[in-house]
Protein backbone atom coordinates (compact mmCIF):
# COMPACT_ATOMS: atom_id res chain seq x y z
CA UNK A 1 0.00 0.00 0.00
CA UNK A 2 1.41 3.43 -0.57
CA UNK A 3 0.85 6.66 0.89
CA UNK A 4 0.66 10.19 -0.90
CA UNK A 5 4.15 10.33 -0.09
CA UNK A 6 5.31 7.46 -1.54
CA UNK A 7 6.30 6.12 2.08
CA UNK A 8 4.42 2.46 1.90
CA UNK A 9 1.41 2.55 4.38
CA UNK A 10 1.47 -0.65 6.28
CA UNK A 11 2.00 -2.44 9.51
CA UNK A 12 5.39 -0.92 10.24
CA UNK A 13 5.77 1.53 12.69
CA UNK A 14 8.17 4.11 13.78
CA UNK A 15 10.31 2.96 16.99
CA UNK A 16 8.53 5.91 18.59
CA UNK A 17 5.07 5.18 17.97
CA UNK A 18 5.93 1.80 18.70
CA UNK A 19 6.63 2.76 22.61
CA UNK A 20 3.90 4.95 22.90
CA UNK A 21 2.29 0.81 22.29
CA UNK A 22 0.90 2.28 19.01
CA UNK A 23 1.62 -0.66 16.58
CA UNK A 24 -0.38 -3.42 14.91
CA UNK A 25 -3.15 -4.79 16.92
CA UNK A 26 -3.02 -2.37 19.50
CA UNK A 27 -6.19 -1.64 21.40
CA UNK A 28 -6.18 1.82 22.66
CA UNK A 29 -9.28 3.67 24.51
CA UNK A 30 -10.07 6.49 21.81
CA UNK A 31 -9.68 9.47 24.49
CA UNK A 32 -5.94 8.32 25.19
CA UNK A 33 -5.81 8.14 21.24
CA UNK A 34 -6.43 11.72 21.12
CA UNK A 35 -3.97 12.72 23.71
CA UNK A 36 -1.15 10.82 22.21
CA UNK A 37 -2.14 12.04 18.84
CA UNK A 38 -2.07 15.82 19.67
CA UNK A 39 1.18 15.39 21.68
CA UNK A 40 2.87 13.78 19.52
CA UNK A 41 1.74 15.44 16.34
CA UNK A 42 0.01 12.51 14.28
CA UNK A 43 -3.04 12.23 12.93
CA UNK A 44 -5.69 9.58 13.66
CA UNK A 45 -8.46 8.13 10.97
CA UNK A 46 -11.12 6.07 12.81
CA UNK A 47 -12.41 3.48 9.98
CA UNK A 48 -16.41 1.99 10.37
CA UNK A 49 -16.04 -0.67 7.78
CA UNK A 50 -12.79 -3.13 8.86
CA UNK A 51 -12.46 -4.47 5.96
CA UNK A 52 -11.64 -0.92 4.14
CA UNK A 53 -9.56 0.21 6.61
CA UNK A 54 -7.87 -3.01 6.75
CA UNK A 55 -7.64 -4.00 2.19
CA UNK A 56 -7.38 0.22 1.36
CA UNK A 57 -5.19 3.11 1.87
CA UNK A 58 -6.05 6.36 3.52
CA UNK A 59 -4.96 7.65 -0.04
CA UNK A 60 -7.18 5.79 -2.32
CA UNK A 61 -9.78 5.88 0.38
CA UNK A 62 -10.25 10.14 0.35
CA UNK A 63 -9.62 10.16 -3.82
CA UNK A 64 -12.75 7.60 -3.56
CA UNK A 65 -14.77 9.84 -0.77
CA UNK A 66 -13.76 13.00 -1.78
CA UNK A 67 -17.12 14.55 -3.03
CA UNK A 68 -18.91 13.18 0.00
CA UNK A 69 -19.59 15.29 3.22
CA UNK A 70 -16.74 13.57 6.09
CA UNK A 71 -19.53 12.95 8.32
CA UNK A 72 -21.18 10.55 5.76
CA UNK A 73 -18.08 8.36 4.67
CA UNK A 74 -17.04 5.04 6.48
CA UNK A 75 -13.74 6.92 8.14
CA UNK A 76 -13.30 10.38 9.74
CA UNK A 77 -10.31 11.97 12.02
CA UNK A 78 -10.98 11.14 15.32
CA UNK A 79 -10.70 14.73 16.32
CA UNK A 80 -14.15 15.52 13.93
CA UNK A 81 -15.44 12.86 15.65
CA UNK A 82 -15.30 13.56 19.08
CA UNK A 83 -16.32 17.30 18.45
CA UNK A 84 -18.86 15.85 16.33
CA UNK A 85 -20.45 13.59 19.49
CA UNK A 86 -19.45 15.70 21.47
CA UNK A 87 -21.76 18.35 19.95
CA UNK A 88 -25.11 15.67 19.47
CA UNK A 89 -24.48 14.85 22.87
CA UNK A 90 -22.96 17.19 25.91
CA UNK A 91 -22.23 13.93 27.60
CA UNK A 92 -20.41 12.18 25.43
CA UNK A 93 -17.04 12.34 27.33
CA UNK A 94 -18.54 11.58 30.22
CA UNK A 95 -19.69 8.55 29.27
CA UNK A 96 -16.84 7.33 27.23
CA UNK A 97 -15.31 7.80 30.84
CA UNK A 98 -17.71 4.64 31.99
CA UNK A 99 -18.13 3.06 28.76
CA UNK A 100 -14.54 3.48 26.82
CA UNK A 101 -14.11 3.23 23.33
CA UNK A 102 -11.17 1.21 22.14
CA UNK A 103 -9.94 1.43 18.66
CA UNK A 104 -7.93 -1.47 17.03
CA UNK A 105 -4.74 -0.30 15.38
CA UNK A 106 -4.52 -1.02 11.84
CA UNK A 107 -1.70 0.52 9.96
CA UNK A 108 0.55 3.49 9.48
CA UNK A 109 1.34 6.15 6.82
CA UNK A 110 2.11 9.79 6.36
CA UNK A 111 -0.17 12.24 3.97
CA UNK A 112 1.41 15.63 2.42
CA UNK A 113 -0.03 18.76 3.79
CA UNK A 114 -0.79 21.49 1.56
CA UNK A 115 2.26 22.97 2.34
CA UNK A 116 3.93 20.12 1.81
CA UNK A 117 5.41 18.99 4.81
CA UNK A 118 4.58 15.06 5.61
CA UNK A 119 2.20 14.19 8.76
CA UNK A 120 1.99 11.09 10.31
CA UNK A 121 -1.23 9.15 10.97
CA UNK A 122 -2.50 5.92 12.07
CA UNK A 123 -6.09 3.79 11.04
CA UNK A 124 -8.12 2.54 13.51
CA UNK A 125 -11.10 0.58 13.56
CA UNK A 126 -14.10 1.19 15.22
CA UNK A 127 -15.25 -1.21 17.56
CA UNK A 128 -19.03 -2.13 17.10
CA UNK A 129 -21.96 -2.69 18.96
CA UNK A 130 -22.11 -6.49 18.55
CA UNK A 131 -18.75 -7.23 19.40
CA UNK A 132 -19.36 -6.14 22.94
CA UNK A 133 -20.12 -8.21 25.42
CA UNK A 134 -22.08 -8.23 28.77
CA UNK A 135 -18.75 -7.58 30.71
CA UNK A 136 -17.67 -4.49 28.30
CA UNK A 137 -20.25 -2.93 28.71
CA UNK A 138 -22.67 -3.46 31.98
CA UNK A 139 -25.69 -1.97 31.73
CA UNK A 140 -25.83 -1.63 28.21
CA UNK A 141 -27.56 -5.03 27.22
Amino acid sequence: MKSPTGTPEGTIFPPDLEHLGIAPGAKIDIQELDTMGKRHKFQVFLYFEEDLARSSTLREDLQEYSDVPDLERPFIRLEEFLRFATESDPLFSRRLDELPLIVEIVAYGELILREGKPVPYIKGVMPFLDELTMEDAPGVF
